[in-house]
C-alpha cells in the first residue's frame, strides 16, 4: 500500500513535465536560430571579427567556423539565462520563497497512514 502511494505521488509530481520539456526544447531551437542570425549580422556589420580572438593568443590554425559556433552558443546561453530569469519572475513556482516554515506541506506524505488507520 505504501509503495502504491509513493508511486502515485511520484506520478503526480511529474504531471505537466512534458509540456515544460516541449516548451524548453522549442525555446532552445528558437534561441539557436536567433543566435545564428545575430552573430552572422554582427560579423557582417564588422562589430565582431576574428582578429579579436587572434589577439587573445588563439592560434590562427583554428577555423573561423569554430569561433562562429562558439559565439552562437554564448548567445544561446544568454537567452537561456533570460528564460530562467523570466520563469523566476513570472511563475508562481519560481516566485515561491524557499525555506519558509508553514503548517502545511506542499508534498503529500506517502507513508501517512490516513489518520491512524492501517
Amino acid at each position: 500500500m505504501r509503495l502504491e502511494k509513493k508511486r502515485d505521488e511520484e506520478l503526480a509530481r511529474r504531471k505537466g513535465l512534458t509540456g515544460r520539456t516541449i516548451f524548453a526544447t522549442f525555446w532552445l531551437l528558437i534561441s539557436i536560430v536567433i543566435g545564428y542570425f545575430l552573430v552572422d549580422y554582427l560579423i557582417d556589420q564588422g562589430l565582431l571579427s576574428l582578429n579579436m580572438f587572434y589577439q587573445l593568443g588563439i592560434p590562427r590554425s583554428v577555423p573561423s567556423v569554430v569561433f562562429f559556433w562558439v559565439l552562437v552558443l554564448i548567445v544561446v546561453a544568454i537567452m537561456q539565462f533570460f528564460l530562467m530569469f523570466g520563469f523566476m519572475i513570472a511563475s508562481p513556482e519560481g516566485r515561491r520563497r524557499t525555506g519558509e516554515p508553514t503548517l502545511y506541506s506542499r508534498n503529500k506524505d506517502p507513508f501517512d497512514n490516513e489518520g491512524g488507520r492501517r
